[in-house]
């Protein structure tokens, strides 16, 4: 694995040593126009939305978004493909004698690779999606042409603070001078951020009416993702026509977003409360009744999501996650109380449990745990 020395779960907030090691290099970043997208829920569905409109309109684009799912490629995609992983641990290897002696964390080092990918492969436009929060986050060390944010709750309390309002002032911190900053928060995030627009001088633009045309990504937020994404693209000066614009929105595809395979299977990588309650409508929608698997972080608010999944799940089967971040033993005795929550030994179990009912199984609660069941039952079988 590319950055198999460095762990991804440690976080130095600061953008500091990025734009030092950006600065070492050159500024690679500097090679194409670029642009960062923040908030909670549906940054990487946005983030190919824009990819896919950009493409159709004839430009190359390179789009990294986090995390990922099954494989590290996944991070890295040239104009709609994941990159090459020998290629990635080439430029790694390259990279890391002219920066190892700063120490960037494994976020930092996903940033840097970005640009200078980007930089090699000669793209028109990058697009780079914050990994957490918005005002350290290694993305912000950028110098983006446009800065979205996606749909605002609560989600990294711990670190961005307890209400949407503070969360959403951390994420308006992308907010540049003169850089149209363009949202489709809703409620007080939306106010947070255009008061963090107007601090910063940055023309605010808020994107109100959903697409009225179909997506190829599910679920009930995606309308405002793809009317966000064709917003940004306006803001590049970039106009796709309404054929143009649906035949991008309808071949976009990123694995893990309410994925359905087999027939029987629904993939979500929803990992909080927001992102769970959009599942639930359109588990709603689709007439669902059937059981579910599910696997949390520690750090997230695990009972709000079974309590939701429950009345969904005729059985909801639990399992701790491949990660020292997994929610731990005790925890998961928390929420097993009364019927239909079983807990499992591993995720992989879990599954096996939940196929062996022969009902339509639901997997969900985080990218580890939508990523041990798609390895199994999408990428080992193709």
């Amino acid at each position: 694995m590319v950055l198999s020395g460095t762990s991804p779960n440690v976080w130095v907030f600061g953008i500091e040593r990025v734009r030092r090691a950006l600065d070492r290099l050159g500024c690679p970043e500097r090679s194409c126009r670029h642009v960062i997208v923040a908030g909670t829920n549906g940054k990487g569905s946005t983030c190919i939305y824009l990819e896919r409109i950009l493409m159709t309109m004839g430009y190359r684009v390179g789009t990294t978004i986090s995390p990922h799912v099954t494989r590290f490629s996944e991070r890295f995609r040239i104009d709609g493909q994941d990159a090459d992983e020998t290629v990635l641990e080439r430029i790694h290897k390259e990279l890391e004698t002219l920066l190892g002696d700063i120490g960037l964390t494994y976020f930092e080092w996903c940033v840097i690779l970005a640009a200078q990918l980007f930089k090699d492969h000669r793209v028109d436009f990058g697009i780079y999606e914050v990994g957490l929060g918005g005002r350290y986050d290694a993305a912000n060390a950028l110098d983006p042409e446009v800065c979205l944010i996606t749909d605002i709750s609560l989600d990294h309390t711990e670190l961005l603070g307890s209400t949407v309002e503070e969360i959403a002032g951390e994420k308006g911190a992308i907010a540049r001078k003169g850089r149209p900053l363009i949202t489709s928060a809703t409620g007080p995030a939306h106010e947070t951020i255009r008061a963090c627009a107007r601090e910063a001088g940055a023309p605010f633009l808020a994107v109100e009416t959903p697409w009225e045309g179909t997506t190829s990504l599910k679920g009930d937020r995606q309308p405002m993702n793809a009317a966000l994404a064709l917003q940004a693209a306006a803001a590049l000066g970039v106009h796709p026509d309404r054929e143009q614009a649906a035949h991008a929105l309808n071949t976009a595809f990123l694995p893990g977003r309410i994925e359905e395979i087999r027939g029987r299977v629904i993939l979500d990588v929803a990992h909080n409360p927001g992102a769970i309650e959009g599942l639930m409508k359109y588990l709603e929608k689709i007439g669902f009744h059937g059981v579910g698997v599910f696997g949390v972080l520690g750090d997230k608010d695990y009972r709000s999501m079974v309590a939701m999944l429950r009345k969904a799940c005729r059985t909801l089967y639990i399992a701790p996650v491949r990660s020292e971040r997994s929610w731990t033993p005790a925890q998961m005795e928390e929420v097993c109380s009364g019927e239909g929550v079983k807990p499992c030994g591993s995720i992989g179990e879990a599954f096996r449990e939940a196929w062996s009912t022969g009902e339509q199984v639901l997997v969900t609660g985080s990218f580890y745990t939508v990523g041990e069941v798609r390895e199994t039952i999408v990428c080992q079988s193709s």
